[in-house]
């Protein structure tokens, strides 16, 4: 669902918005969006930023870490007996405070990384078969 918001903008930062929307070729109200949507999450998650994928895509990442999923992976693929904030940053080689500020942006956006940890998953399990298939045709 969406809702209009009606926003008043200094001319600059209109032009400003309708060149980077342009040069993207996506509309000025996905890019206001997108952008308030990254703002408040950062608000809410202090040393937390975004980076932009090769593809384009936005994810969170630590300020000076890795990206989030892959402190979630570390979390999710523990033994649950052993599933520690310190034990994560002991196999990630972050610290406590990094692991917790990941923990808690997963948290809050759990079906999001999820989502993403699956797809990753998934690619990685289809490069392993067609590893495997160039490998049977190789030993003929």
């Amino acid at each position: 669902m969406s809702v209009a918001l009606s926003v008043r903008l200094p001319e600059v930062v209109s032009q400003s918005l309708d060149d980077y929307a342009s040069s993207r070729s996506i509309n000025r109200s996905t890019v206001v969006s997108r952008a308030l949507d990254e703002w408040i999450r950062l608000q809410n998650h202090p040393g937390i930023r975004f980076v932009t994928l090769v593809n384009g895509e936005r994810v969170a990442a630590l300020e000076r870490g890795p990206e989030v999923w892959t402190v979630a992976e570390a979390w999710v693929t523990a033994d649950p007996s052993n599933r520690t904030v310190e034990e994560t940053a002991h196999i990630t080689g972050l610290t406590v405070a990094e692991v917790d500020t990941a923990l808690r942006y997963y948290a809050a956006f759990q079906a999001e990384i999820d989502a993403e940890l699956e797809r990753l998953w998934q690619a990685q399990k289809d490069e392993e078969a067609a590893w495997e298939r160039l490998r049977s045709a190789s030993a003929r």
